[in-house]
């Protein structure tokens, strides 16, 4: 279905200049009390490295250093790699061609002193900049084009207190400050999710797995619902998935698949493999 593949390319993080000059591999380096904080906001953060996602799909993914951090993402069937290195600001993502070895893009997360990512870029494009804001709780509530400021998404969560507010929906509006699509989650009981990841729209595919844009739920979304728009004259086009889940013993997440309400059709989003040994429900 278009819904995930097309929010892939909603948001566009772009890079920010100063932020690379003094890099260094995260093998070698004393991890800055920025990524050390980063690693705290998330519950990822909590998990033991011989119980850290290790695949996702043919995703390959690796750690290292004192912390544990994520220093590697593999995808042989679309021949990149991506290396991750750790700064006193924060976070830079180079990708690279597997055949060729050659540098084709890097990517930016700049961090604030609670290790949440504030501005970051994807790509070599200085074109433009994303912002992000967050509420007390340190969940992300609004991100936009810095120097578009009306091209932004808007997160609107429920009331619970004490870290158990969930995500319930997400606006998307372009640079004429037209609302193009908001996504509404909808949760069935309060089903633990023990190894949160990011939406895939909010880095563009490349942050998924960094843990420094806060917590959007601690439970597993059962629907999303999704509503277009357009105009001149304004329609309006909804559709909807369902998630289906299967189990490690665990409770840990082993694969995701949806389905489209309208049609029935299914497909798989995530296939999961973990470093520690499970046995599937």
């Amino acid at each position: 279905m278009k819904l995930f593949n097309k929010a892939l390319t909603i948001t566009k993080v772009f890079i920010t200049a100063g932020l690379i000059a003094s890099c260094q591999s995260e093998k070698d380096a004393v991890v800055s009390p920025v990524v050390e904080q980063a690693e705290k906001v998330d519950e990822n953060a909590k998990i033991s490295a011989d119980s850290k996602l290790i695949s996702d799909f043919s995703r390959k993914l690796s750690y290292s250093g004192p912390r544990n951090l994520l220093a590697k993402e593999t995808l042989e069937s679309y021949n990149y790699y991506i290396d991750y290195v750790y700064t006193a600001q924060g976070i830079k993502a180079t990708k690279y061609e597997i055949s060729s070895q050659k540098a084709v893009s890097t990517s930016t997360y700049i961090l604030n002193a609670s290790g949440l990512c504030i501005e970051s870029s994807v790509g070599n494009s200085f074109s433009g900049t994303t912002q992000y804001k967050y509420n007390d709780n340190q969940q992300l509530i609004l991100a936009f084009n810095k120097f578009e400021p009306n091209e932004r998404q808007e997160f609107k969560y429920s009331s619970e207190p004490n870290g158990q507010a969930r995500l319930l929906s997400v606006s998307f509006y372009d640079k004429q400050n037209y609302k193009t699509r908001e996504l509404i989650y909808s949760y069935v009981g309060n089903m633990p999710d023990l190894y949160p990841l990011n939406p895939d729209f909010l880095a563009s595919g490349t942050g998924k797995y960094l843990p420094i844009f806060g917590k959007f739920s601690p439970y597993l979304i059962k629907m999303v619902s999704e509503t277009e728009h357009t105009y001149h004259p304004h329609k309006e086009y909804t559709s909807a998935e369902l998630y289906n889940y299967k189990f490690y013993a665990d409770g840990r997440v082993k694969s995701i698949e949806a389905s489209d309400v309208k049609t029935g059709n299914t497909y798989m989003i995530s296939n999961r493999t973990y470093a520690s040994a499970m046995v599937a429900n």
